[in-house]
């Protein structure tokens, strides 16, 4: 393990779920914080957490993404977190029944990150 690999901080979480007042089971979860700071480019992940087969209560659920220290603050660079969830997270194309974030939801990656992301049916 390298240096870069230890995480410089942790960005904490909420997922919200649509107001179904149900709690649910998601087959996969993926939560993501991504390096958008160049325009008209993909963004890049830089830290990601996937779980599978995640009971989820009405309010939602919360975790933690660890993001290395190479991504760490910096004020030249913008980052975002991204949620998908449904089916198959690594799948190209979403399908029926997925649910994703439609909104950007900016963090600073300096530890005190702690984010709601709203999920819609694709």
């Amino acid at each position: 393990m390298t240096p870069d690999d230890d995480p410089a901080a942790s960005v904490r979480v909420r997922v919200a779920l649509p107001g179904t007042g149900a709690p649910t089971t998601l087959p996969s979860l993926l939560v993501s914080v991504e390096d958008v700071s160049r325009a008209d480019a993909p963004a890049v992940r830089v830290g990601e957490r996937l779980l599978r087969d995640v009971d989820v209560p009405a309010e939602g659920t919360v975790l933690e993404v660890d993001v290395p220290a190479a991504a760490g603050p910096d004020p030249r660079r913008r980052f975002t977190v991204r949620v998908r969830a449904g089916a198959d997270p690594d799948a190209r194309a979403f399908t029926p029944g997925d649910l994703v974030s439609t909104t950007s939801v900016p963090v600073l990656l300096d530890g005190t990150d702690d984010v709601e992301v709203a999920v819609r049916p694709v």
